[in-house]
């Protein structure tokens, strides 16, 4: 009788689990802790498989022909498989919740959740093995040996994979972006596990480790950025007439705006602003706006002429430091 009692206490007591954690997610939910919510989720499910649990554990005894060292080896079988469930669940909210849906590749993310999928469950396996008495040292140290082996082996191979599988799952860039790093850019052709092609204006092809993308500091124009903005920096003379300056590239932009000269080129306000200044001259910056990336490539040349122009015109004294 009393291991139908504890069985009966096992499913109460989850029950009511199931009841406060129910609580306390909606109260997470009123408060947009989306995430935190949709873990408690996850918990509420494993209660109730728990609690199934715990009443088949209290229910073993009853079966008379096996053994008290059976049945520990069954509830420990038990409580391992239903703990494993509950972590892939829990991965798969918190990889759900981390991963850039509208940048990151479904492939990218598949594979991760694959990867964590087979972790937690390899090792619930080992588990069992050992608690069912089977001897796997002597395998875990052959696979440890083994990945070693093949870990030192392949080890730039690996570091730009894992490089390759962090840019697609962050959506850091994607293919047709345009990026601009250290001293290469153009356009993102295509990524794969262990390289990112790139081609700029020449049309020739640069191929880069992932290892680099991934660690590098990038400027990345977006395909479906709308309107791009660029900047032309140039330093002016400590002397030079910084209010007459502003006033010769606001008026060459207002005219090639009014012309129609450059195509895309978007009629917004310019934003200039100021950097650090030397016994050479004062950083002048100058940003300017396009319809998208596409039309860049043709605008910044002319406007950068034409800017040149118009400070010359207004005896504007100035190096040109960088496009």
């Amino acid at each position: 009788m009393f291991p139908f009692v504890r069985a009966a206490i096992a499913l109460g007591l989850a029950l009511v689990a199931w009841q406060l954690l129910a609580l306390v997610r909606r109260m997470l939910r009123r408060r947009q802790m989306l995430l935190a919510a949709r873990i408690i989720r996850v918990l509420e499910t494993a209660a109730l498989w728990y609690g199934i649990g715990g009443a088949v554990v209290a229910l073993l005894p009853e079966i008379e022909w096996l053994s008290s060292v059976w049945q520990e080896r069954v509830a420990i079988t038990i409580g391992t498989l239903i703990t494993a469930f509950t972590a892939t669940r829990i991965v798969q909210e918190a990889l759900s919740a981390s991963i850039n849906k509208d940048r990151a590749s479904p492939l990218a993310a598949t594979f991760m959740r694959s990867i964590a999928y087979v972790a937690i469950y390899t090792i619930a396996l080992v588990i069992i093995l050992a608690t069912l008495g089977v001897n796997i040292s002597a395998m875990v140290a052959a696979i440890g040996a083994g990945g070693l082996v093949i870990g030192l082996a392949l080890q730039e191979t690996l570091t730009n994979f894992f490089a390759g599988l962090y840019i697609l799952l962050t959506g850091k860039f994607k293919v047709g972006d345009y990026v601009q790093f250290d001293t290469y850019e153009g356009t993102v052709e295509d990524i794969t596990w262990r390289t990112t092609q790139l081609r700029p204006v020449s049309r020739a092809v640069i191929v880069v480790p992932n290892q680099r993308m991934a660690s590098s500091v990038l400027t990345v124009f977006r395909a479906t950025e709308s309107p791009v903005v660029f900047r032309l920096e140039f330093l002016l003379h400590p002397s030079a007439d910084f209010a007459q300056a502003e006033t010769a590239v606001v008026n060459a932009h207002r005219a090639l705006i009014e012309s129609g000269t450059v195509r895309g080129l978007v009629d917004q306000e310019l934003l200039i602003r100021y950097g650090d200044s030397s016994s050479q001259g004062v950083r002048f910056t100058v940003s300017v706006a396009v319809e998208n990336i596409n039309l860049l490539w043709d605008a910044r040349p002319v406007v950068m002429r034409t800017f040149l122009e118009a400070l010359r015109a207004a005896n504007i004294q100035l190096v040109i430091l960088r496009q």
